[in-house]
């Protein structure tokens, strides 16, 4: 079974690919858009988002982890970096740019649907490296559009118990084989060093 995967007990049935338990997820529990339209919408957002995971993970995992290794992986998701952020710019002005103080905090229909999710994973994932790296201390300043949408996804109240807890705060973000973000605040894990974020179990979402 690939990683990640998700285990629908429900229904007695084990799904894994990135996208589809991302929208399994969603549609179970109303993340998914309020109509066909909307749900269209999250998967074109959904493959999206999985352009833009796809030059960090070579990053992490088929280079050496260098400061020039992962300027390319930016340059070569600016592409997608920069439709992610004019596709909030429409959220925001109903296809009008040119009302800049609008802020936006969801991709769909103003309000959390799956593709929020997996977005801010990855915007988090690059601001931590360029800043690990010392390529940046404000690496979505460029994106403004997405810069507001990452702070405003921090700020909502339903998702505090997640990003205050372990499994946001103490745990690496790749396995032991990455070039990048195999140990905890964006570091590369060592041979022999030890994994304090093993062992941690099952928790309850529940606060």
């Amino acid at each position: 079974v690939n990683l990640p995967f998700v285990v629908d007990r429900k229904e007695c049935r084990l799904l894994c690919q990135t996208n589809a338990c991302f929208a399994h997820i969603g549609r179970c529990t109303g993340m998914f858009g309020a109509n066909d339209v909307e749900a269209s919408i999250c998967e074109q957002l959904l493959c999206e988002i999985y352009d833009l995971r796809y030059p960090f993970i070579a990053f992490c995992y088929r280079s050496d982890g260098s400061v020039e290794e992962a300027k390319k992986a930016f340059a070569q998701a600016e592409p997608n970096l920069q439709k992610l952020n004019h596709h909030l710019a429409n959220e925001a002005n109903n296809g009008d740019d040119d009302d800049d103080d609008k802020k936006v905090h969801h991709l769909v229909g103003g309000v959390l649907n799956a593709p929020d999710f997996h977005l801010f994973e990855l915007l988090d994932q690059f601001q931590l490296i360029a800043q690990t790296l010392g390529i940046s201390d404000d690496f979505l300043g460029q994106y403004p559009r997405l810069k507001e949408f990452k702070t405003g996804f921090e700020e909502l109240e339903e998702n505090q118990f997640y990003l205050k807890s372990w499994l946001h705060e103490g745990l690496p973000f790749n396995n032991c084989m990455a070039k990048a973000g195999s140990a905890l605040n964006a570091g590369v894990f060592q041979r022999e060093q030890k994994a304090e974020w093993r062992g941690k179990g099952e928790i309850s979402m529940n606060p």
